[in-house]
């Protein structure tokens, strides 16, 4: 029999984590705050029944449902109040009537190419027939980039004007959704800030720990850059020592995704533990007494903590503090505990403070890379048996490495759309050397203020993080070293989701029947994903890509297709991959496509261009402006399904669709992103005025399907 009892926490944060999705993907049903409580209060009570009157064993698992609705209902609630609109001093409530809001800098500012990020906290917000409202809030701040804005520090007060805008939807298929991503932090607005929009104020109004922890920060970054550590080498040590990324350029952390070791630069459990293992040996003299060891546990503790406050509080190294500080606490009760149930109670512990964190890809690719090795790691390690110690070792590292693998494949595939092909080797190197990072900062930060010491040590890590980034840059050059464009749906996600719970069931309890229940999921998974590519090989589409002054159109058949674009997108690789790499990864497209210029004609299998006219699937669109000038070489209107307006770079025509409709018989008149929204304006409201119908693209992408 399954022995659950080992594993409270588990049994906890299952139906806890249940109540939080449910609230997340189901926000239109409202229930009232008295309903909720009073459901809690009935289960409760239900379950204080069960314990007293169901004195069966037989009715156990009566107790245990009735509890586990109750933890759904509790995630439910917890996760409700934690969104910024259900309280009533929320900032849009009052926004009709103000005209400015004081707002305290909630984070440490990010400086970026082109402006300053600033996540402001709106403590009040007034105007001149209203007085001064209270308010909460968060919204992100995009401010040009000047020295007062470089200046600013985490608590700082500022004025800004109001309203404050709303961050926008994704406009195109499968393109990330912002918005969703800083509702999810509890930020629900962004405003975007020169330099005469805002003033500050000269005041500062900071959490003391944190302020403490911002400037010791500075500070230690300031001393790796004091003890010879520059360039890449800098931005990598400050990442991997105090999970401090700014410095790190896109193009170094690039080559680190795609050799698989992204990880390495996340401050997490290895770090942590390497912290743990110094303190407990500068602590070990406290071993003598009880007491000594109590209060060497309580330090212990205070450096873990202080560390991890440090390096930012992300999820990684916040798993990593608790399960020590698990440990720590079952030391001092001279107790220990079991893995997962340790690993499930840090995860309980994080969704009580915030609930938002089960949606954090961080906190799931952290807690599934961990359960992976904890659970995988051995029997994987147990396949082949090495008698070489050195090979042993390097069996065991690549055999965690694998674990952690396979746990987070589900994560990689649906939110990343790739797979790193040489993780296995990277890790084989990365790993030793990154402990030596990570040993040799730690000791360069305790012991940068001792002269030539320090030296010796920062030319060290030099060395150390030299060698990794050269690791790194040899495994990004192999070839296929990563593999873009792999996409997998909700539904397939959920099953292999399901597969891997299946899996780490089938590792931990030994049950032959989990054998079929897991081979099922993952046929399913095959027959879904069969299903889908054979959907695909012989539709039709045209996709129109909302693009701000850019013009994007797909034309798919099967999975071949054609990019009418400007040049200037060609080039711009970055908007490409934002916008379009997620829809033709569903599609299974290539993510290059082939480029159909607007000025060449163009004769293929399934379209056809002359000039400004495009046929394709039994459909003809045209693009304007029309240099050709149809409506004086034509004696008739000429039927067309669609017509694109555009405006390419160089172009200033003025909106006249009276002489439009003269040439053309327009099905559907389309406005490209690229043109202007002040002109954008004047067509739909001419054709408004000639009864045609319009669509602007600026508002969303617009995909139709040509398939019979």
């Amino acid at each position: 029999m399954t022995q659950w009892s080992k594993y409270p926490f588990v049994r906890i944060l299952i139906p806890f984590a249940l109540g939080i999705w449910l609230r997340v993907f189901f926000q239109n049903i409202e229930l009232p705050n008295w309903t909720l409580f009073a459901v809690m209060l009935a289960l409760f009570a239900m379950a204080l029944m069960a314990v007293y009157q169901l004195k069966s064993y037989r009715f156990v698992w009566l107790f245990g449902a009735i509890m586990a609705c109750y933890l759904v209902i509790a995630g439910y609630a917890l996760t409700r109040f934690h969104e910024a609109s259900v309280h009533k001093d929320y900032y849009r409530y009052y926004e009709a009537d103000a005209l400015y809001y004081v707002a305290r800098v909630f984070e440490y500012p990010t400086e970026r190419e082109n402006n300053v990020k600033v996540q402001l906290e709106l403590q009040c917000q007034f105007g001149d027939t209203m007085p001064s409202q209270t308010v909460s809030g968060r919204v992100m701040a995009y401010l040009q980039k000047t020295d007062a804005a470089l200046a600013l520090q985490y608590g700082d007060l500022l004025v800004l004007p109001a309203p404050v805008g709303e961050v926008s939807p994704p406009k195109n298929p499968e393109e990330f959704d912002y918005r969703a991503f800083l509702m999810r932090r509890g930020i629900t607005g962004q405003v975007f800030l020169k330099e005469q929009d805002w003033m500050g104020l000269g005041v500062r109004d900071a959490n003391p720990l944190f302020a403490f922890a911002y400037r010791f920060r500075d500070k230690l970054t300031a001393s790796l850059r004091k003890c010879g550590l520059k360039d890449h080498e800098f931005g990598v040590a400050a990442a991997i020592l105090l999970g401090y990324d700014d410095f790190l350029e896109d193009e170094m952390r690039q080559k680190y995704v795609a050799a698989g070791s992204m990880h390495i630069l996340c401050v997490s459990g290895m770090h942590v533990g390497i912290i743990y293992l110094l303190a407990s040996l500068l602590l070990g003299f406290l071993r003598k007494k009880e007491w000594h060891k109590a209060l060497r546990n309580l330090l212990l503790l205070a450096i873990l903590w202080f560390y991890a406050l440090i390096a930012g509080l992300s999820p990684s190294i916040l798993r990593a503090a608790l399960m020590l500080s698990f440990v720590i606490v079952g030391d001092l009760l001279h107790r220990k505990g079991f893995a997962i149930n340790s690993i499930a109670a840090s995860a309980f512990v994080l969704l009580c403070v915030n609930p938002m964190n089960l949606f954090e890809l961080g906190f799931l690719l952290s807690y599934s890379a961990v359960v992976g090795i904890v659970v995988l790691q051995r029997p994987i390690y147990g396949l082949i048996y090495v008698k070489n110690k050195l090979l042993n070792k390097l069996w065991n590292i690549t055999a965690i490495a694998l674990a952690a693998q396979v746990a987070t494949i589900p994560f990689t595939l649906f939110y990343f759309r790739q797979f790193t092909t040489y993780f296995w080797l990277s890790n084989l190197f990365m790993t030793p050397i990154s402990f030596v990072v990570v040993m040799g900062g730690m000791l360069l930060l305790l012991l940068s203020w001792v002269p030539y010491v320090n030296l010796v040590l920062g030319y060290l890590v030099w060395g150390m993080i030299y060698l990794m980034n050269r690791v790194v840059g040899w495994i990004d050059g192999l070839p296929f070293s990563i593999v873009k464009g792999l996409y997998i749906s909700q539904l397939e996600f959920v099953l292999l989701l399901t597969a891997f719970v299946l899996l780490l069931l089938l590792v931990t309890f030994r049950k032959k029947r989990m054998v079929f229940e897991f081979l099922t999921v993952m046929l399913l998974f095959m027959l879904s994903l069969t299903v889908r590519l054979y959907r695909a090989d012989n539709h039709g589409e045209i996709a129109f890509f909302s693009l701000r002054k850019h013009t994007a159109v797909d034309f798919i058949m099967g999975h071949q297709h054609l990019l009418l674009a400007d040049s200037t997108l060609m080039d711009d690789v970055a908007t490409m991959d934002y916008s379009m790499e997620g829809f033709w990864a569903r599609k299974h497209l290539s993510r290059r496509p082939e480029w159909l210029a607007f000025d060449a004609d163009y004769c293929g299998p399934f379209l056809r261009k002359k000039e400004n006219l495009i046929t394709f699937g039994g459909k003809l669109l045209a693009l304007w402006p029309d240099d050709n000038n149809v409506s004086d070489s034509l004696s008739c209107r000429l039927p067309v399904d669609y017509l694109l307006v555009t405006e390419r770079v160089g172009e200033n025509h003025k909106p006249n669709l009276a002489s439009v409709v003269k040439g053309y018989e327009v099905g559907l008149l389309l406005i490209d992103g690229s043109v202007p929204h002040y002109k954008a304006k004047e067509w739909k409201a001419q054709a408004q005025a000639l009864n045609l119908s319009c669509y602007d693209l600026s508002e969303g992408a617009l995909v139709l399907d040509l398939s019979p």
